[in-house]
Order: C-alpha cells, then sequence, then structure tokens
C-alpha cells in the first residue's frame, strides 16, 4: 500500500496478466495505510476480475495466512 493505494508495480502486474475472469485475493503490508481503499479502487479499475476481500498481513503467521486464503477460496 502506498498512501492509501495499490502502486503502480500492482497495475503493471495486473495489465501485463491475462486476469479477466479469475479469482484475485489481494493482500499487503503497510505502515499506516489499511487495504480497504485500494481493493475498492481495483474492483472499480478491473471490474472483468473475480476480487475477494483483500486483507493486511502485518505480523500474520504462515497458519492465519493459510487459514484466511482457504476461507477466501470457498466464498
Amino acid at each position: 500500500i502506498w498512501w492509501n493505494v495499490a502502486p503502480t508495480i500492482v497495475r503493471t502486474f495486473i495489465e501485463s496478466h491475462p486476469l479477466k475472469g479469475k479469482t484475485v485475493i489481494p493482500f499487503a503490508t503497510s505502515g499506516s495505510s489499511g487495504i480497504e481503499n485500494s481493493v475498492v479502487q481495483l474492483k472499480k479499475d478491473y471490474p472483468e476480475i473475480q476480487w475477494r476481500d483483500g486483507r493486511l498481513l502485518n505480523g500474520a503467521t504462515e497458519q492465519t495466512i493459510r487459514e484466511w486464503v482457504e476461507k477466501e477460496l470457498k466464498k
């Protein structure tokens, strides 16, 4: 997250890969900003992608991340 938005490199990645119809689970680390605004903007800018809820992973353990991803994939 860069000043409450997804950094340019994320958009470059999205635009460089065939993600139409694919499920994407956004995640990030951040020292101060949340991920919510970034996810809202990405969903708006790339509506052809199946977005799941995003999450900050600051301090998350591998087990926590695995559980979160499994839960998101079941939706």
